[in-house]
C-alpha cells in the first residue's frame, strides 16, 4: 500500500415516500461516512460544498443521484483516486428481472423510470478512464441485483481493465432490513478483522465477518479485476487490528480513549504507542509518579493520567487471573452469560470479550467515589458461579482480598446465586389438551424446585373457556407455592398454547387471585406444539437449538421482519421454511387477519416469532426499533414493558415494546421439552 494512494467517497441516503419512512437511515448513512472518511481507517477525502462526500435527503431525484455521482467519479478520476460508493435506502426489481432500481422521493415499484439503474451506474463509474477502481456497498431490498454484468465491463472503453467490488445486503429476491448491513461492516471496519493483515477488503473474509453478524438476509459480494497494473489492492479500510491509533494489546477501546484524553490534557502533545502493552503501561506509569513531572502539568489531569493507567494494570491482573483459573471452561457463551447475570450492558462486549468487558465494568460502570473493582468482582463472581465449581478458587477470592472488594465480591456471589435459582425456579402451564377452543383441563410442571425431575399435576378447569383457564392457572400457583420452601418465591411463569390460542389470548392479561397474572410474575408465552410426542419433535427442536446458538453469536438483532406481501404467497413462504431461510426469529412488520394460520405456519420453523397488536400501524419500524433497543433483555423485557402499558392506559403508546406479542422458545424450555420428544436410542448390540 502507498500512502500516496487518494480515495474519494460518496454515501447516499434517500427516503421513498411511496415505500415509507427508514428511521435509522441518516444514522446508518453518517455512521459509514464518518468510518470512510476517517484517515486511520477508510481514508477518504471528504467534500462539502455542492457536491458532497454525504447525500441524505427525503427530496432527492434520480438525476440527483445520477449527478452526485457523476461528481465522485470525476473527483476520483482527476486524482486518479479509488471510489468508494454506497446506497443505502429502498430498492426494487421489475417483474421477471433482476436487476436493481435504487428508489429516490418520488421512485415507485411500478416505475423503473422513476428510480437508478444501480448496476448501469456502477458500469459507468468502474469504466471511467482514471478511476483506480471502485467498492460499492448497496444496502437495500434485493441488493444482488445491483452487481452489474461482467461482460458490460469488459465491452467498455477501457476494454475491462478495471476493478470492482460490490457488497450487497440481500439477494435478489430478498428483502433487508434495519440498514443491517451498514450497521454491521461499521462495526467490523471500527473493531477491525483479526488475522486480516493491515488492510481490510471486500473480500470472502469481510463476508464470513458479516454473515456471522447478520441474520435474516444473504450478504453477498461481487468482484471483478482485470487491472494488472493497480498499484495496491482495491481496499475497503485499513484495519483496526494493527492500524495506528486503533489500540490494541492489552488495552480496549474504552482505556485507551479514556487514557488518550487524559494524557492530552494532562500534557499537550504526548503521543501515546500504537500499542498498548503492559510494559508501555507500566513505563507511563512510573513516568507519571515522578514528582518534576507534576510541575510542570495541570496537576488534576496528572492525577487523572495516574489513576487511568492503575485502572488499566489492575484490568491486565484480572484478564491473566481469570485466563488462569478459567483455563480449561473460558468460552465466548460464558463470558456473554456473565456479562449479563452481571447486569453489565452489552455495549461491554467488544472484539476481545474478556479484556473489554473487564475494563468496560472498571472505567465506565463505577459511580462517583466507588472503587473501580467494584463491578469487576461482580462480574468475576458471575463467572465463578456460572463456571460450575463446588468452591469459589483462592486466587480470585485473594484478588478481591487484595483490591479491598471482599464484601462485594461476596455479596454479588449471594446475590447472583438468589437470582440464579429464582431464574431457574418456574411453572409450567401447559393448554396442549385445547383442540379447537378452551380445554376442560391445563397441566403444570414445577421445575427448579429442589427435585430431581419436574413435578407434575393436572387441574380441571371449572369451565371450558377463558375464565375458567384462568382460575385453573390460579390453583396451579397456590399448587406450586405450597411446594416451595419459606422464603422462595415463583416469579416465572412458562404459559404453553396451541396457535389459535396465542393469536387473541395474552395469559399475562387474565385474573388469578386478586390480580392479573402479570403483575407479580414474568410470564413466557409458549407454544404446546413443541412438547407433542410427534416423530418431528426432536428434529423440530434441535434445529432451534442449531437457531439459537447461531442468534447468540450475532451482534446485530437477528429478526427477519416479513411483510404481507411474503405471507400472501404461502406456497413460496412453504419453500422458504423448507429450506431454512426463517429459522431464527421472525417478525410480521404487521398484525394479519389470519394471524391463526399464520402462526401454524411458521411455528414448527421458528423459534421465535414476533408481531404487533391488532392496532398497531402496518409496517411501523418503530416498533421494530423497540424491539431491536430492547433485544438484550427479552423475552424477560416483555413483563415489565406489558405492566408499564397497563399502567399508561390502553391506546396511550402506539410504539413501544409493549405493543409487541411473542412466542418465545429459548434453550431452556427446549430442555424442557426433550422428554417429549420421540428420539431413537440404539441398544448395546445395535451401537456395536
Amino acid at each position: 500500500m502507498t500512502e500516496e494512494q487518494r480515495r474519494h467517497v460518496l454515501v447516499v441516503g434517500a427516503q421513498c415516500t411511496a415505500m415509507g419512512v427508514l428511521s435509522r437511515l441518516e444514522e446508518a448513512a453518517r455512521s459509514l461516512h464518518s468510518v470512510l472518511t476517517d484517515p486511520a481507517l477508510g481514508a477518504c477525502a471528504v467534500r462539502t460544498g455542492d457536491h458532497p462526500s454525504l447525500l441524505v435527503s427525503a427530496a432527492l431525484k434520480p438525476e440527483d443521484v445520477r449527478n452526485a455521482v457523476r461528481e465522485a467519479v470525476c473527483r476520483a478520476r482527476d486524482d486518479n483516486a479509488v471510489l468508494v460508493v454506497a446506497l443505502l435506502g429502498h430498492g426494487f426489481t421489475a417483474p421477471q428481472q433482476a436487476d436493481l432500481y435504487y428508489m429516490v422521493a418520488d421512485s415507485t415499484t411500478g416505475s423503473i423510470g422513476s428510480a437508478v439503474h444501480v448496476g448501469q451506474l456502477l458500469t459507468e463509474a468502474v469504466d471511467e478512464p482514471g478511476v483506480e477502481g471502485v467498492v460499492a456497498l448497496v444496502d437495500t431490498c434485493h441488493a444482488a441485483g445491483a452487481t452489474p454484468d461482467a461482460r458490460g465491463i469488459a465491452g467498455g472503453v477501457r476494454a475491462g481493465r478495471t476493478r470492482l467490488s460490490v457488497l450487497t445486503a440481500a439477494a435478489a429476491d430478498q428483502a433487508a432490513r434495519d440498514m443491517r448491513l451498514t450497521f454491521a461492516v461499521v462495526d467490523v471496519l471500527r473493531q477491525g478483522v483479526a488475522g486480516a493483515g493491515p488492510l481490510v477488503y471486500a473480500d470472502a473474509k469481510l463476508t464470513e465477518e458479516l454473515r456471522e453478524r447478520i441474520v435474516g438476509q444473504v450478504v453477498g459480494r461481487f468482484e471483478y479485476d482485470n487491472d494488472p497494473f493497480a498499484a495496491d489492492g482495491l481496499w475497503l479500510a485499513r484495519n483496526a487490528r494493527s492500524a495506528p491509533g486503533s489500540g490494541g494489546g492489552v488495552v480496549g477501546p474504552a482505556g485507551r480513549q479514556d487514557l488518550e484524553e487524559a494524557v492530552a490534557l494532562w500534557r499537550a502533545g504526548t503521543r501515546l504507542p500504537a500499542r498498548l502493552t503492559r510494559s508501555a503501561l507500566e513505563e507511563l506509569h512510573t513516568f507519571a509518579r515522578r514528582s518534576e513531572v507534576a510541575d510542570a502539568a495541570d496537576p488534576v489531569w496528572h492525577d487523572r493520567v495516574t489513576d487511568v493507567v492503575a485502572t488499566l494494570l489492575g484490568c491486565c491482573e484480572i484478564v491473566t487471573l481469570l485466563n488462569t483459573v478459567f483455563a480449561e471452561v473460558l468460552t465466548s457463551d460464558l463470558l456473554r452469560a456473565a456479562r449479563q447475570l452481571s447486569g453489565l450492558p452489552p455495549e461491554a462486549e467488544g472484539a476481545e470479550l474478556l479484556r473489554d468487558i473487564v475494563e468496560y465494568a472498571a472505567l465506565r460502570m463505577p459511580k462517583l467515589d466507588e472503587s473501580p473493582w467494584k463491578l469487576p468482582a461482580r462480574f468475576v463472581a458471575a463467572l465463578a458461579l456460572l463456571a460450575g465449581e463446588n468452591e469459589v478458587d483462592a486466587r480470585l477470592r485473594e484478588w478481591a482480598w487484595k483490591t479491598g472488594v471482599v464484601t462485594d465480591f461476596n455479596d454479588a456471589l449471594a446475590e447472583l446465586a438468589r437470582r440464579r435459582e429464582q431464574r431457574e425456579l418456574r411453572l409450567v402451564v401447559s393448554l396442549a389438551g385445547a383442540l379447537n377452543d378452551w380445554p376442560d383441563e391445563v397441566d403444570a410442571w414445577l421445575v427448579g424446585g429442589g427435585e430431581r425431575l419436574p413435578v407434575h399435576e393436572r387441574f380441571r378447569c371449572e369451565s371450558a373457556d377463558q375464565r375458567g383457564v384462568g382460575r385453573a392457572i390460579g390453583t396451579a400457583l397456590k399448587w406450586a407455592r405450597g411446594r416451595l420452601p419459606t422464603p422462595e418465591q415463583l416469579v416465572n411463569v412458562d404459559v404453553a398454547a396451541p396457535a389459535h390460542l396465542l393469536a387473541s389470548w395474552q395469559p399475562e392479561e387474565d385474573k388469578v387471585g386478586l390480580r392479573r397474572l402479570g403483575v407479580n410474575h414474568t410470564v413466557v408465552v409458549r407454544w404446546s406444539g413443541r412438547m407433542d410426542p410427534m416423530e418431528e419433535s426432536a428434529e423440530m427442536n434441535d434445529a432451534a437449538r442449531k437457531a439459537l446458538r447461531d442468534m447468540a453469536a450475532c451482534t446485530s438483532t437477528p429478526v427477519d421482519w416479513i411483510g404481507a406481501s411474503v405471507l400472501k404467497d404461502r406456497q413460496r413462504l412453504e419453500q422458504d421454511l423448507e429450506t431454512g431461510r426463517y429459522d431464527t426469529a421472525v417478525g410480521l412488520d404487521h398484525h394479519p387477519e389470519a394471524l391463526h394460520d399464520v402462526l401454524e405456519q411458521l411455528l414448527p420453523y421458528a423459534p421465535i416469532i414476533l408481531w404487533p397488536r391488532p392496532d398497531a400501524r402496518p409496517g411501523d419500524e418503530r416498533l421494530q426499533a423497540q424491539v431491536e433497543r430492547h433485544w438484550q433483555s427479552l423475552p424477560a423485557g416483555f413483563a415489565e414493558a406489558y405492566r408499564k402499558r397497563w399502567s399508561a392506559g390502553h391506546g396511550v403508546c402506539k410504539a413501544c415494546l409493549g405493543e409487541v406479542r411473542a412466542v418465545w422458545h429459548d434453550e431452556a424450555w427446549l430442555e424442557f421439552c426433550r422428554p417429549f420428544e420421540q428420539r431413537v436410542v440404539a441398544s448395546p448390540e445395535e451401537e456395536l
